[in-house]
């Protein structure tokens, strides 16, 4: 379980983890030395994934499953290819400025995108990268780049 903590100014894990009611349920209910003794323990069973051991224990636990919840994010679709000048090419994301930039690095005039497809790279005062996610933090970035946009 990842918990949002407040710091000195700042929240650590502010887009990645459980803040409020919902953490506090979570403390209540989820970790290790309550869930065994509570009634949601026959139904329920925690399984530590990796990246290096995911797809293993997916196959190891998923067929004995009778219900699935996945709750790991947006993944956006592939960007289409562009074209410029009769060459294909593609682009990758600026999620500084909302941007797009192509092959080579050099900026996509015109080309922006904003939302949940395209949030904001944020670093935290430790140097943890998270993507910035919820209606205020869009707001804030979409004020900070869209001028940008009509000026460049």
């Amino acid at each position: 379980m990842r918990y949002a903590e407040e710091r000195d100014g700042w929240i650590l894990r502010d887009n990645t983890g459980l803040k409020g009611d919902v953490a506090a349920w979570a403390k209540d209910q989820l970790e290790e030395d309550k869930l065994s003794s509570l009634p949601i323990s026959k139904y329920l069973e925690k399984i530590t994934t990796s990246k290096e051991r995911e797809e293993e224990l997916y196959r190891e636990h998923l067929p004995k499953c009778t219900h699935v919840i996945q709750a790991i994010g947006f993944l956006p679709s592939d960007i289409p290819v562009f074209e410029r000048q009769g060459k294909k090419f593609a682009v990758k994301a600026d999620n500084q400025t909302g941007g797009f930039v192509d092959e080579e690095g050099k900026r996509v005039k015109g080309l922006y995108a904003a939302g949940i497809a395209w949030p904001e790279r944020v670093v935290d005062p430790e140097g943890n990268v998270e993507y910035a996610v919820g209606l205020f933090k869009f707001m804030k970035y979409l004020k900070r780049v869209v001028p940008d946009w009509n000026t460049s």
